[in-house]
């Protein structure tokens, strides 16, 4: 696994290095979404390596173990899974984070579950990658507010999300 993930690592790097030099070479169709895709990656190599170790790292913990654990074990599986959470978010969206969770690792959790293990930080981080994605594809703000509400996810003040709520989370 260790030499897959140096490949793809290999690849994501020069992904990074080529979209920088497009962003050079023609700056009038580079944008923020762009730039910051390249400084982001380059700020984050350490987790996307970390990202190959959550596999192993679910394996481990037992997700969904059906034996009943004491209440410490339980704690501490609720944190080993937040921090797969976290890692997971890093490089996939919401909904894959729960696919990627029930294939992988037979979890149950719905959004909302997801939601609440992984913060409101990084719920809200999710959220604006996702949405700064969706406006990289000309996905208007009304239209992001429409897919959010189609896709059940929750709101930040528990109203309905709105083209407003979209701006101001992108702010």
């Amino acid at each position: 696994m260790k030499k897959d993930a140096s490949k793809f690592l290999k690849a994501l790097s020069e992904g990074a290095e080529q979209l920088d030099r497009l962003n050079n070479t023609f700056p009038s169709l580079a944008n923020n979404f762009t730039r910051n895709t390249v400084e982001e990656f380059r700020r984050r190599p350490i987790k996307l390596e970390q990202h190959f170790m959550v596999e192993k790292s679910c394996s481990s913990i037992g997700i969904n173990n059906p034996a009943k654990p004491d209440v410490s074990d339980t704690d501490n599986e609720d944190q080993e899974l937040t921090n797969i959470i976290h890692e997971l978010l890093v490089i996939h969206g919401l909904e894959d984070v729960l696919d990627i969770l029930q294939t992988k690792h037979q979890s149950t959790l719905n959004m909302v579950q997801l939601v609440n293990l992984a913060g409101p930080k990084a719920y809200i981080q999710a959220l604006r990658r996702e949405a700064r994605e969706f406006q990289a594809n000309a996905i208007s703000v009304e239209q992001v507010a429409q897919l959010w509400k189609d896709f059940g996810r929750p709101t930040l003040d528990n109203s309905a999300w709105t083209a407003n709520s979209v701006s101001m989370l992108l702010e």
